[in-house]
C-alpha cells in the first residue's frame, strides 16, 4: 500500500491551508487567524477493530483542526493503525501476518469551553486503506498476493482537553465508528472503537 502518497496528500492540504491563511489575513489580524489552526504533535492510542479476523492494535493519529469563533471545529485526520490478521488457505492451514491500515477523514464538530477544561465532539467520514492477502497454493508452492482495498468509515469522537499552557492542550479522545458497507475483515458489520491521548497546539 502506498502510504507515502497518502501522507504527501495530507501535508499538501495542510500547507495549502496554512499558506492561504497567511496570504488572506492582514498583518494585524494574522495572529488571530493563525491561533485558530491546531495540529496535534503526538496522538497515540488503542483501537479495537471488533473483527474475528484482525486483532486490536495501536493507532497513531495526525490531524489538522480549525476552531471557529462560534466554537465549531473542522478537522482532517490521517491515522495509521496496526493489527494482525488470521487467514486460512484452501487446505485449512492458518496463517498470521501484520496488516497495514490507514484512514483519511474529514468532518465537523463542536466545542464546549469551560475556561481551561473543554469538551468536544465531532463526526467524520472518509476512506480506510488496507491490504487484502490472497493465499495461492500451486504445486505445493505457497504464494501470498496483496491487493490494496478501500472501505468507507464513519467515525464519532468525544473528547476532553486541558489547556495547561496558553494554546497548548492535553487531549483525551474516545471514538466509535462503523462502515457504510461491511466487507472483508469487517463483514460482520460490528462497530470499531478506540481511545487516544496526545498534545495539540496552534500552528503559528
Amino acid at each position: 500500500m502506498n502510504s507515502n502518497r497518502i501522507i504527501i496528500q495530507f501535508f499538501t492540504i495542510f500547507l495549502s491551508i496554512s499558506l492561504s491563511a497567511k496570504l488572506s489575513a492582514q498583518t494585524n489580524d494574522l495572529t488571530k487567524v493563525s491561533t485558530r489552526f491546531f495540529m496535534p504533535a503526538i496522538q497515540i492510542g488503542y483501537i479495537n477493530h471488533n473483527s474475528d479476523i484482525i486483532s486490536e492494535g495501536l493507532i497513531i493519529q495526525t490531524s489538522l483542526e480549525y476552531r471557529s469563533k462560534s466554537n465549531l471545529l473542522f478537522r482532517i485526520n490521517y491515522d495509521d493503525f496496526s493489527g494482525r490478521i488470521r487467514i486460512k488457505d484452501a487446505n485449512n492451514n492458518q496463517y498470521t501476518a501484520k496488516v497495514p491500515l490507514s484512514e483519511l477523514l474529514g468532518g465537523i464538530g463542536y466545542r464546549l469551553k469551560f475556561n481551561k477544561h473543554n469538551l468536544f465532539a465531532l463526526v467524520q467520514a472518509g476512506v480506510r486503506f488496507y491490504e487484502l492477502p490472497e493465499i495461492i497454493d500451486l504445486n505445493e508452492t505457497i504464494t501470498i498476493n496483496q491487493s490494496v482495498q478501500q472501505i468507507l468509515p464513519v467515525r464519532y469522537t468525544a473528547g476532553y482537553e486541558y489547556e495547561f499552557i496558553t494554546n497548548v492542550f492535553l487531549n483525551l479522545e474516545f471514538f466509535v465508528g462503523h462502515f457504510a458497507k461491511g466487507k472483508d475483515y469487517w463483514s460482520n458489520d460490528n462497530p470499531f472503537w478506540g481511545v487516544t491521548i496526545g498534545l495539540s497546539t496552534t500552528l503559528f
